[in-house]
């Protein structure tokens, strides 16, 4: 409950001066005293706490001291006199800092209050209006705190004359935390009659009738010793009240508000009431600590069946079972996932960091040679490319979209990374030995330098998968573990953020699922690679019969205009398709029967050869960098997504596993009794709570 701000009802004295605030105070404190404060009268809040102490008498008095952070007593006349030097200290100005009074005694009322400065009606000079205003802005910003019941000091008088009350009114429209109390009523007994005593308690039409309202008398008397102890004083005034007003026949339903005993009553159960309505955000934090505890319990309850020696394997296959699904989940998109979402230059950067330190790619192979740094790349993606979602933060199956595009876009920056020589195309060719035709000599060289560069291309491309997998170990968790109690719920099987949970709790459970996801993170890499580079090979090796050019038909003006396709004319464009797919082999061949033979002219065939390698390996590269999305889904994503439950089944557990499963349990026995403890207190907690809001807060 530490988090919950648990703000406690309290009571604000306001009026003007000489009401009779103070002597109210003195009859709620059950005893006389006199703050003195000087020719200025008061300027800053005293907050007094009284308390009822049967069998204390005199009472005691006390003043908390900010300096030591502890209440120190002190007799009723020394408190006079350091409250009195606290309101001098602040000279013609007022101050915030409140003076903490505790009254403990026999005849004090339970509750708390602040007695705050009185409003000024009279100002004889600059200085004093400006300590008036100064008043007034102290006043009302304590009326303005929502936490503040104002108990609205005015004379006896008719309702026109409630100055104070048409200020809390200002801030408290409904007069929902106003209290009014109607003070020296005895000076105006003669002025009510039969006829308007009615109309007076009403308020004459003024006063609605759901303002709390009382009419009161207090003791009062002449010279400096009173003639009776004060607490019988109070008493014959309040009794004398209401038998004056019943004289002037009063109605019946208004003689709870007559007299400073029902006012007392009252503000008892006031008191009560508020401090019950107070509760309703503490018993609401309590109820939902209560209902977490009984979760986590349930938890470790379950954690602790699923690692006993029987049922680890078990537990733990199943756990990968259900992680194994929810990553597919995950890859097919899944918007309530938060975790791990990254912009592209985030993820480049990671990405940069991570094959530092594992050194799994080399500077070189990092980065394009035509970009200087990182940072010029990223700008090439986000400025010349415009690569889709470049700034979005993403994560699962929208992020390797993305990455799609990205590695596409690197694998087209490979070159042959060498001129071509005159003595290269020497030493391909032979020495005559045997026939060795320019096409041969073609693809010889350019399986020297190739295929190596194109392979840099495709190493990176797989660290990259490989590194994408590892990052959406946490988000699949984090997606499992968010299932409970989004809109998404009801989309999948209750047991996901069941054996999130468990997971998430078990280290030792979920190294064995995030090792078991390398490890076939690693093999579908491997694969991946050995698979591009038999595809690569074949490539450069017949590169002259392999090699196809689009068939896709250019758009000419009238491509909107285009007539629906009938059997006749697909059968015509299916042949034009096939003639025109062999374009590309036709015009290299026809280039490699333009190299001369004659050793004259070696210079101009080793240009030629030059250009038909460059324009091969061009057209190689586009290859490669078309069928990068296909064959990473092919070969990669495909065969994670099918085959991790599979992977997840056979997992094996070392002995060092289970020998962590085991000191697990003991934690777990630990943790039970813990929260075990933490509930129990939580229930008492939320019935004494909810027993106390009953009784005293009137059933809510």
């Amino acid at each position: 409950v530490d988090s919950l701000s648990f703000p406690i009802p309290q009571f604000i004295v306001i009026g003007k001066q000489s009401v009779g605030k103070s002597r109210l105070i003195e009859a709620l404190a059950g005893e006389t005293f006199n703050f003195v404060s000087g020719t200025l009268g008061s300027r800053r809040p005293t907050v007094l706490e009284f308390r009822n102490v049967p069998g204390l008498s005199p009472s005691r008095w006390s003043v908390f001291d900010e300096n030591l952070k502890r209440w120190s007593s002190y007799p009723v006349q020394e408190v006079m006199q350091i409250v009195g030097s606290a309101h001098e200290a602040c000279g013609q100005n007022v101050s915030e800092l409140p003076i903490r009074v505790k009254v403990e005694g026999e005849d004090c009322t339970d509750l708390g209050l602040v007695d705050l400065p009185g409003f000024r009606t009279y100002a004889k000079d600059d200085a004093m209006q400006a300590l008036a205003k100064k008043i007034d802005t102290l006043v009302f910003k304590f009326m303005n705190d929502e936490n503040n019941i104002m108990l609205c000091v005015e004379e006896a008088g008719d309702a026109a004359n409630l100055a104070t009350l048409g200020k809390a009114k200002q801030v408290d429209p409904t007069y929902k935390r106003t209290i009014l109390v109607r003070n020296k009523l005895d000076k105006y007994y003669n002025d009510l009659t039969p006829e308007n005593v009615n109309k007076w308690l009403e308020g004459y039409g003024d006063l609605p009738q759901h303002l709390a309202r009382f009419a009161v008398s207090l003791p009062h008397w002449t010279g400096d010793a009173m003639p009776k102890p004060f607490g019988e004083m109070r008493k014959e005034c309040s009794e004398r009240d209401i038998e004056t007003l019943a004289s002037k026949k009063a109605s019946s339903r208004y003689k709870m508000t007559i007299g400073f005993q029902n006012f007392r009553n009252f503000m008892e159960i006031k008191i009560q009431q508020l401090f019950a309505d107070a509760l309703a955000p503490m018993l609401t934090r309590l109820k939902n600590m209560q209902e977490e505890h009984e979760k986590k319990l349930q938890v470790i309850r379950q954690e602790m069946e699923t690692i006993n020696e029987d049922n680890i394997l078990h537990a733990t296959r199943s756990a990968g079972i259900t992680f194994a699904q929810s990553f597919v989940f995950l890859m097919e998109g899944a918007l309530s996932s938060e975790h791990n979402r990254n912009t592209l230059e985030e993820e480049l950067r990671a990405f940069h960091k991570y094959c530092a330190k594992t050194e799994s790619l080399k500077e070189d192979e990092l980065m394009p040679t035509s970009f200087e740094d990182l940072d010029s790349y990223i700008a090439y993606l986000r400025d010349t490319v415009k690569l889709p979602a470049m700034d979005v933060q993403l994560n699962g199956g929208a992020q390797f979209r993305r990455l799609m595009y990205e590695v596409e876009v690197f694998t087209r920056f490979a070159g042959l990374g060498k001129k071509l020589e005159p003595v290269d195309v020497i030493q391909a060719r032979g020495s005559g030995l045997r026939e060795c035709t320019w096409q041969d000599v073609i693809t010889q060289l350019m399986m020297q330098t190739a295929p190596t560069r194109m392979r840099t291309k495709t190493k990176y491309v797989g660290e990259r998968l490989k590194f994408f997998f590892a990052e959406q170990k946490e988000a699949t968790v984090e997606f499992m573990l968010g299932l409970q109690g989004s809109p998404e719920e009801h989309m999948y099987s209750r047991r996901i953020p069941k054996e999130a949970q468990v997971i998430e709790r078990n280290d030792t459970m979920k190294r064995c699922i995030f090792q078991a996801f390398d490890d076939a993170c690693d093999r579908h890499k491997s694969r991946f690679m050995q698979m591009w580079c038999d595809f690569m090979d074949s490539m450069f090796q017949s590169p002259l019969m392999l090699l196809k050019s689009g068939s896709m038909p250019s758009i000419g003006d009238d491509f909107d205009e285009e007539k629906a396709p009938t059997f006749e004319t697909t059968k015509a464009r299916i042949e034009k398709e096939r003639r025109g797919r062999g374009t590309l082999q036709s015009a290299l061949r026809e280039k490699v029967k333009q190299i001369p033979d004659d050793d004259v002219k070696a210079n101009d065939s080793v240009k030629m050869v030059e250009r038909i390698i460059e324009q091969t390996f061009a057209v190689i590269r586009s290859v490669v960098a078309d069928h990068m999305q296909l064959y990473s889904e092919s070969f990669f994503l495909l065969p994670m997504l099918r085959r991790l439950e599979g992977v997840m089944a056979q997992m094996e557990l070392q002995e060092d596993d289970k020998i962590s499963y085991r000191a697990r349990k003991s934690v777990l026995e630990d943790e039970r009794k813990i929260s075990q403890g933490m509930l129990t207190d939580l229930n008492y907690c939320v019935e004494a709570v909810q027993r106390f809001k009953v009784t005293y807060g009137g059933g809510q």
